[in-house]
């Protein structure tokens, strides 16, 4: 029974969203992210990939892998950082490219306190062994020492493309106290090629649906991916979901178990988003052709 007032609870709070974005379109609202289109089209791991040399990921042509950076221990010698997963990571790739689109520069300011770093994240800042704090700190180092490269290749050509995503990093914040200020504002400076990398077509999306599925990195992934592709086709795109797992869900044992956890995110996400447009015949999902969950942004020069 407490299910059931849970699920119903939900699905009222879903519908108050949804009314307030029909009412009021995201732009209009100040509630525009973006995200690069090659992070959509190829995302970061679900779960912690464990200690191996790279970790990565493909769809169609394009193949996306990550390594994790290095740390300095207390004697002297040096251990893989880990790599980045789940959504922390793809929050805060989220913010660098609404950042980057926004003020098209290399140098972030991440603020003077960890705690109004998350909170502009939208994030529970919570302390002690099991906290937000700690883990959200990991996971932010682990993004900002990693290398991403990218691969794109078919019989008779193939082109490579790899930077670490910072090649500089100054955080000043005290993990025990997060709310804590510095007299110097902690600050991340991409490296080049991730910039421009990142810079190149980035994909709009709602701040407000975004907050409401974060705590579920496949739901962020496929929010992101379908709003990319629905403003890309004509017809309706069928995949299965044995490709849609191999493209975002790798870390699933088992189709089965994907497929479940994806149409129950796709459900929650057409909820809020009411032109989402999709059916899941057996064994597939069918998107079809619908606006997307931004539309088209124009600039004071009517240019996009």
């Amino acid at each position: 029974m407490a299910r059931f007032q849970r699920l119903a609870e939900q699905a009222s709070s879903l519908a108050e969203l949804r009314e307030e974005i029909e009412s009021r379109g995201a732009k209009s609202a100040g509630e525009v992210s973006f995200m690069s289109s090659v992070l959509v089209q190829a995302t970061l791991p679900h779960s912690d990939p464990g200690d191996v040399d790279a970790w990565g990921r493909t769809n169609g042509d394009l193949s996306l892998y990550i390594q994790p950076g290095v740390e300095k221990q207390e004697d002297g010698t040096f251990q893989s950082l880990g790599y980045p997963y789940g959504s922390y990571p793809r929050l805060i790739l989220i913010w660098i490219n609404s950042q980057v689109a926004r003020h098209g520069r290399r140098r972030l300011d991440l603020g003077e306190s960890l705690s109004g770093f998350m909170e502009d994240l939208g994030l529970q800042v919570t302390g002690g062994d099991h906290g937000t704090v700690g883990r959200f700190r990991e996971q932010m180092r682990r993004l900002f020492g990693a290398k991403i490269g990218m691969i794109w290749g078919r019989p008779g050509r193939e082109k490579r493309r790899a930077a670490v995503v910072a090649d500089e990093l100054d955080l000043w914040w005290d993990p025990k106290d997060p709310d804590q200020r510095t007299l110097w504002e902690s600050s991340v400076q991409l490296s080049k090629p991730f910039f421009e990398a990142i810079r190149k077509r980035p994909v709009p999306a709602d701040r407000r649906i975004l907050r409401e599925i974060k705590q579920s990195s496949l739901a962020v992934d496929l929010y992101l991916w379908t709003t990319y592709r629905v403003a890309c086709i004509e017809e309706p795109l069928v995949l299965s979901w044995q490709q849609l797992h191999d493209q975002m869900g790798a870390d699933y044992a088992e189709v089965k178990h994907f497929a479940a956890e994806a149409r129950n995110h796709l459900e929650e996400i057409a909820l809020i988003w009411q032109d989402l447009e999709y059916e899941t015949p057996r064994g597939r999902l069918k998107l079809y052709p619908s606006p997307p969950s931004v539309g088209k942004l124009v600039d004071k020069d009517g240019e996009e």
